[in-house]
C-alpha cells in the first residue's frame, strides 16, 4: 500500500472517529439531565474547556460522559493532521530525503508547539 493510500485512510478514519464521538456526545447531552442552554453556556459549565483539563478526559468519562466524548472527539480531530505529518516524516526518512525530512519535522514541531503554547499561557 502506498503512503498516499495510508494517509487517506488515516485522515478518513480520524474524521469518522471524531464525528462519531462528537455526535455521541451531543446525543448524550441532549438526552441527559435537563439543562437549559444558559446553564451550558455559563462559564462554570462543565463544557467550558478552561475548567476541563485534557488530562482528565478519560478520568471524568463516567461522571460527565457527554462532555468527555465531545472533548475526546475534538482531540481526535486535532490529532489527525499531526498523524498525517508524522507519516510524511516517516516516508521522507525512508526515502532518505534530508531536505523534506527537515522541513516536515519543522512543520510537525510547529504543530506540537501550537498545541502546547495555549496551555502554557492560560
Amino acid at each position: 500500500m502506498e503512503l498516499e493510500d495510508v494517509i487517506v485512510l488515516v485522515m478518513r478514519a480520524g474524521l469518522a472517529a471524531s464525528v462519531a464521538l462528537i455526535l455521541s456526545g451531543l446525543l448524550l447531552l441532549a438526552l441527559g439531565p435537563d439543562k437549559s442552554i444558559s446553564e451550558l453556556a455559563n462559564l462554570r459549565s462543565p463544557i467550558n474547556s478552561s475548567l476541563y483539563p485534557p488530562a482528565s478526559l478519560v478520568i471524568n468519562l463516567p461522571s460527565h460522559p457527554a462532555v468527555a466524548l465531545l472533548f475526546i472527539g475534538l482531540a481526535v480531530l486535532m490529532a489527525t493532521p499531526l498523524v498525517r505529518v508524522a507519516l510524511a516524516v516517516a516516508e521522507f526518512i525512508r526515502e532518505k530525503d534530508a531536505i523534506y525530512t527537515a522541513l516536515t519535522l519543522f512543520v510537525l514541531f510547529v504543530l506540537f508547539i501550537s498545541l502546547i503554547l495555549p496551555r502554557v499561557y492560560v
